[in-house]
């Protein structure tokens, strides 16, 4: 029967020496990856990239990110102006027993 190779101290030794080689060239061609992907993109091309995302065009259920917040802010005001219009009696009284996230 085959021994074990917890058993021996040399092949768990040498296990272990062939792992560290797969990882390190592993890692080698990870990093070589890496660099490439770097350096295939500029900083003026990122800075473009954003500069879309911000103010480029935009579809009704894509918008760019000006037109996203002046829709929140839009839509905000809009019930801001809905809870002032509403009549005090629409609102409830305050109840301790039922209050969320207040102190006691």
């Amino acid at each position: 029967m085959a021994g074990n190779s917890q058993d021996d101290p040399q092949l768990q030794q040498q296990n272990q020496n062939i792992r560290v080689a797969l990882s390190d060239a592993y890692a080698a061609v990870q990093g070589d990856t890496t660099n490439q992907s770097f350096n295939s993109i500029s900083f003026e091309e990122l800075a473009n990239q954003q500069i879309m995302a911000i103010n480029g065009p935009d579809t009704q259920l894509r918008p760019n990110q000006l037109n996203a917040i002046q829709q929140i802010l839009n839509n905000v005001t809009q019930a801001v102006s809905q809870i002032k219009a509403a009549p005090p009696e629409q609102f409830l009284e305050p109840d301790s027993s039922r209050d969320v996230n207040t102190a006691a």
